[in-house]
Protein backbone atom coordinates (compact mmCIF):
# COMPACT_ATOMS: atom_id res chain seq x y z
CA UNK A 1 0.00 0.00 0.00
CA UNK A 2 1.09 3.06 -0.56
CA UNK A 3 -0.27 6.14 1.05
CA UNK A 4 0.21 9.77 -0.44
CA UNK A 5 -0.12 13.03 1.65
CA UNK A 6 -0.70 16.21 -0.51
CA UNK A 7 -0.82 19.69 1.53
CA UNK A 8 -2.77 22.00 -0.60
CA UNK A 9 -3.33 25.98 0.02
CA UNK A 10 -5.28 27.32 -2.91
CA UNK A 11 -4.93 24.76 -5.65
CA UNK A 12 -8.03 24.66 -7.38
CA UNK A 13 -6.58 25.14 -10.95
CA UNK A 14 -4.69 22.38 -10.23
CA UNK A 15 -5.94 19.99 -8.33
CA UNK A 16 -8.46 18.20 -10.77
CA UNK A 17 -5.04 16.84 -12.86
CA UNK A 18 -3.32 15.91 -9.30
CA UNK A 19 -6.06 13.22 -8.66
CA UNK A 20 -6.79 12.42 -12.51
CA UNK A 21 -3.02 11.98 -12.81
CA UNK A 22 -2.37 10.07 -9.61
CA UNK A 23 -4.88 7.85 -10.02
CA UNK A 24 -3.70 6.99 -13.61
CA UNK A 25 -0.06 6.06 -12.63
CA UNK A 26 -0.99 3.87 -9.84
CA UNK A 27 -3.55 2.06 -11.80
CA UNK A 28 -0.60 1.82 -14.57
CA UNK A 29 1.55 0.27 -11.56
CA UNK A 30 -1.02 -1.76 -10.23
CA UNK A 31 -0.64 -0.39 -6.50
CA UNK A 32 -3.04 -0.08 -3.75
CA UNK A 33 -2.93 3.50 -2.54
CA UNK A 34 -5.07 6.36 -0.90
CA UNK A 35 -4.55 9.98 -0.47
CA UNK A 36 -4.43 12.16 2.15
CA UNK A 37 -5.23 15.80 1.70
CA UNK A 38 -4.43 19.16 3.71
CA UNK A 39 -6.31 21.67 2.98
CA UNK A 40 -4.63 24.04 4.73
CA UNK A 41 -6.57 27.14 4.90
CA UNK A 42 -7.80 27.14 0.93
CA UNK A 43 -9.84 30.65 0.03
CA UNK A 44 -10.65 29.66 -3.18
CA UNK A 45 -12.52 26.07 -4.88
CA UNK A 46 -9.73 23.95 -3.83
CA UNK A 47 -11.93 21.97 -1.00
CA UNK A 48 -14.90 21.86 -2.86
CA UNK A 49 -13.08 20.38 -6.02
CA UNK A 50 -10.99 17.82 -4.02
CA UNK A 51 -14.58 16.69 -1.98
CA UNK A 52 -16.12 16.05 -5.60
CA UNK A 53 -13.37 12.92 -6.28
CA UNK A 54 -14.44 11.42 -2.68
CA UNK A 55 -16.25 8.92 -4.74
CA UNK A 56 -14.23 8.45 -7.45
CA UNK A 57 -10.48 8.18 -5.75
CA UNK A 58 -9.59 6.46 -2.10
CA UNK A 59 -9.25 10.06 -0.64
CA UNK A 60 -9.53 11.52 3.01
CA UNK A 61 -9.45 15.23 3.57
CA UNK A 62 -8.15 16.64 6.49
CA UNK A 63 -9.22 20.45 6.57
CA UNK A 64 -7.30 23.03 8.40
CA UNK A 65 -10.28 26.54 7.57
CA UNK A 66 -7.62 28.63 8.67
CA UNK A 67 -4.75 27.50 7.88
CA UNK A 68 -2.08 26.05 9.84
CA UNK A 69 1.59 25.46 8.07
CA UNK A 70 2.83 23.42 5.43
CA UNK A 71 4.57 21.95 8.48
CA UNK A 72 1.43 21.27 10.86
CA UNK A 73 -0.33 19.43 8.04
CA UNK A 74 2.36 17.29 7.28
CA UNK A 75 2.26 16.23 10.65
CA UNK A 76 -1.35 16.01 10.95
CA UNK A 77 -0.85 13.73 8.05
CA UNK A 78 1.78 11.48 8.88
CA UNK A 79 -0.11 10.84 12.03
CA UNK A 80 -3.27 9.80 10.10
CA UNK A 81 -1.01 7.51 7.59
CA UNK A 82 0.84 6.10 10.59
CA UNK A 83 -2.96 4.65 12.11
CA UNK A 84 -3.22 2.18 10.28
CA UNK A 85 -0.18 1.52 7.95
CA UNK A 86 1.89 -1.08 8.11
CA UNK A 87 5.27 -1.06 8.60
CA UNK A 88 6.32 -2.15 4.90
CA UNK A 89 3.76 0.13 3.48
CA UNK A 90 5.32 3.35 1.83
CA UNK A 91 3.96 6.97 2.30
CA UNK A 92 5.16 9.31 -0.34
CA UNK A 93 4.59 13.18 0.56
CA UNK A 94 4.59 15.32 -2.34
CA UNK A 95 3.22 19.24 -3.96
CA UNK A 96 -0.39 19.41 -4.72
CA UNK A 97 0.90 21.66 -7.63
CA UNK A 98 1.84 18.93 -10.21
CA UNK A 99 5.47 20.09 -10.45
CA UNK A 100 6.52 16.66 -8.94
CA UNK A 101 7.60 14.28 -12.00
CA UNK A 102 5.24 11.19 -11.40
CA UNK A 103 7.23 8.99 -13.66
CA UNK A 104 9.72 8.24 -11.04
CA UNK A 105 7.59 7.05 -8.63
CA UNK A 106 7.72 3.96 -9.83
CA UNK A 107 11.86 3.76 -9.18
CA UNK A 108 11.57 5.48 -5.88
CA UNK A 109 8.96 2.80 -4.33
CA UNK A 110 11.62 0.10 -6.14
CA UNK A 111 14.43 1.76 -3.89
CA UNK A 112 11.95 1.53 -0.63
CA UNK A 113 11.16 -1.78 -1.50
CA UNK A 114 15.01 -2.89 -2.28
CA UNK A 115 15.99 -1.40 1.23
CA UNK A 116 16.47 1.94 1.78
CA UNK A 117 13.79 3.97 4.37
CA UNK A 118 13.89 6.87 2.59
CA UNK A 119 14.41 8.42 -0.87
CA UNK A 120 14.56 11.96 -2.38
CA UNK A 121 13.55 12.88 -5.56
CA UNK A 122 16.40 15.56 -6.27
CA UNK A 123 16.55 17.76 -9.20
CA UNK A 124 20.28 19.08 -8.30
CA UNK A 125 21.25 15.03 -8.58
CA UNK A 126 22.96 14.04 -11.68
CA UNK A 127 20.50 13.56 -14.20
CA UNK A 128 18.01 15.96 -12.49
CA UNK A 129 17.05 19.49 -13.43
CA UNK A 130 14.58 22.46 -13.33
CA UNK A 131 12.32 24.07 -16.04
CA UNK A 132 10.38 26.49 -16.22
CA UNK A 133 11.22 28.73 -12.94
CA UNK A 134 12.20 32.43 -11.94
CA UNK A 135 16.47 32.79 -12.28
CA UNK A 136 15.96 34.26 -8.62
CA UNK A 137 14.08 31.32 -7.12
CA UNK A 138 16.99 28.93 -9.21
CA UNK A 139 19.66 31.30 -7.13
CA UNK A 140 17.80 31.41 -3.70
CA UNK A 141 17.29 27.38 -4.03
CA UNK A 142 20.97 26.11 -4.89
CA UNK A 143 22.67 28.69 -2.14
CA UNK A 144 20.33 27.26 0.76
CA UNK A 145 21.03 23.36 -0.73
CA UNK A 146 24.81 24.41 -0.80
CA UNK A 147 24.50 26.11 2.59
CA UNK A 148 22.88 22.89 4.32
CA UNK A 149 25.29 20.66 2.20
CA UNK A 150 27.92 22.65 4.33
CA UNK A 151 26.21 22.30 7.74
CA UNK A 152 24.61 19.04 7.35
CA UNK A 153 26.21 16.66 4.98
CA UNK A 154 24.56 14.04 3.78
CA UNK A 155 26.99 11.12 1.74
CA UNK A 156 25.10 10.99 -1.93
CA UNK A 157 22.24 13.78 -0.76
CA UNK A 158 21.84 16.69 -3.17
CA UNK A 159 18.61 18.23 -2.66
CA UNK A 160 17.33 19.07 1.37
CA UNK A 161 14.03 21.08 0.53
CA UNK A 162 11.69 18.54 -1.94
CA UNK A 163 8.18 17.95 -0.48
CA UNK A 164 8.49 15.03 -2.94
CA UNK A 165 9.73 11.87 -0.82
CA UNK A 166 8.70 8.23 -0.29
CA UNK A 167 9.11 6.91 3.13
CA UNK A 168 9.07 3.93 4.84
CA UNK A 169 6.37 3.92 6.96
CA UNK A 170 8.38 1.14 9.97
CA UNK A 171 10.98 4.11 10.22
CA UNK A 172 9.02 6.75 10.20
CA UNK A 173 7.07 5.09 13.52
CA UNK A 174 9.93 4.26 15.00
CA UNK A 175 11.55 7.85 14.38
CA UNK A 176 7.94 10.08 15.75
CA UNK A 177 8.73 8.11 19.16
CA UNK A 178 12.71 8.07 19.11
CA UNK A 179 11.72 12.24 18.52
CA UNK A 180 8.66 12.58 21.23
CA UNK A 181 6.41 13.22 18.49
CA UNK A 182 8.87 16.48 17.62
CA UNK A 183 10.14 14.95 14.10
CA UNK A 184 8.59 18.36 12.91
CA UNK A 185 8.04 21.47 14.55
CA UNK A 186 8.42 24.41 12.21
CA UNK A 187 5.57 25.66 10.45
CA UNK A 188 6.42 26.83 7.03
CA UNK A 189 8.21 25.23 4.32
CA UNK A 190 11.59 24.48 6.14
CA UNK A 191 9.87 21.66 8.00
CA UNK A 192 11.27 19.44 4.87
CA UNK A 193 14.41 20.66 5.45
CA UNK A 194 14.42 19.96 8.96
CA UNK A 195 12.66 16.54 8.91
CA UNK A 196 15.38 15.58 6.73
CA UNK A 197 17.97 16.49 9.11
CA UNK A 198 16.71 14.79 12.14
CA UNK A 199 15.72 11.58 10.18
CA UNK A 200 19.42 11.41 8.74
CA UNK A 201 20.93 11.25 12.28
CA UNK A 202 19.09 8.06 12.98
CA UNK A 203 20.20 4.50 11.80
CA UNK A 204 18.47 4.86 8.50
CA UNK A 205 19.31 4.59 5.01
CA UNK A 206 18.56 7.14 2.64
CA UNK A 207 18.98 7.27 -1.42
CA UNK A 208 17.80 9.76 -4.08
CA UNK A 209 16.41 9.70 -7.16
CA UNK A 210 17.08 12.33 -10.11
CA UNK A 211 14.29 14.17 -11.16
CA UNK A 212 12.98 16.91 -13.57
CA UNK A 213 11.45 19.48 -11.58
CA UNK A 214 8.47 21.22 -13.90
CA UNK A 215 8.00 24.24 -12.51
CA UNK A 216 6.04 24.91 -15.83
CA UNK A 217 3.45 22.84 -15.53
CA UNK A 218 1.95 24.78 -12.24
CA UNK A 219 -1.08 26.72 -12.72
CA UNK A 220 -1.13 29.84 -10.97
CA UNK A 221 2.02 31.42 -8.19
CA UNK A 222 4.02 29.18 -5.84
CA UNK A 223 2.57 29.84 -1.95
CA UNK A 224 6.36 30.12 -0.99
CA UNK A 225 7.25 33.30 1.14
CA UNK A 226 10.84 33.69 -0.75
CA UNK A 227 12.32 36.28 2.53
CA UNK A 228 10.74 34.30 5.14
CA UNK A 229 11.82 30.95 4.00
CA UNK A 230 15.32 32.13 3.89
CA UNK A 231 15.19 33.53 7.62
CA UNK A 232 13.42 30.17 8.54
CA UNK A 233 17.01 28.56 6.69
CA UNK A 234 19.69 30.26 9.59
CA UNK A 235 16.91 30.08 12.06
CA UNK A 236 16.96 26.46 11.55
CA UNK A 237 20.56 25.77 11.16
CA UNK A 238 21.48 27.64 14.48
CA UNK A 239 19.07 25.50 16.15
CA UNK A 240 20.29 22.11 14.69
CA UNK A 241 23.82 23.13 15.29
CA UNK A 242 23.50 24.53 19.20
CA UNK A 243 21.78 20.69 19.54
CA UNK A 244 23.64 18.80 22.11
CA UNK A 245 25.60 15.76 21.26
CA UNK A 246 23.52 13.88 24.76
CA UNK A 247 19.97 15.19 23.36
CA UNK A 248 20.88 13.32 20.16
CA UNK A 249 22.41 10.51 21.84
CA UNK A 250 19.55 9.88 23.45
CA UNK A 251 17.32 10.02 20.72
CA UNK A 252 19.38 7.48 18.44
CA UNK A 253 19.14 5.25 21.65
CA UNK A 254 15.18 5.52 21.66
CA UNK A 255 15.35 4.79 17.86
CA UNK A 256 17.24 1.75 18.53
CA UNK A 257 15.50 0.19 21.22
CA UNK A 258 12.09 0.65 18.76
CA UNK A 259 13.82 -1.61 16.35
CA UNK A 260 14.84 -4.54 19.36
CA UNK A 261 11.11 -3.91 20.85
CA UNK A 262 9.58 -4.87 17.54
Amino acid sequence: MVIFIIPARNEEENIDRLFSNLAAKTGKLGIGYRIILINDGSTDSTLKLAQGFKDKIPLEIIDFPEGKGVGEGFKAGFSRALETAGDNDIIVTKEADNTSDLDILEAMLKEVNDGNDLVLASCYAPGGKVVGTTLDRVVLSSAANTLLKLFFPIKGVNTYSSFYRAYRAGMLKKAFYAYDNRLIEYKGFICMVELLINLNRLPIRIKEVPMILRCDFRKGKSKMNKSKTLLSYFGLIGKEVASSKAHLRDIIKRYENAQKDK
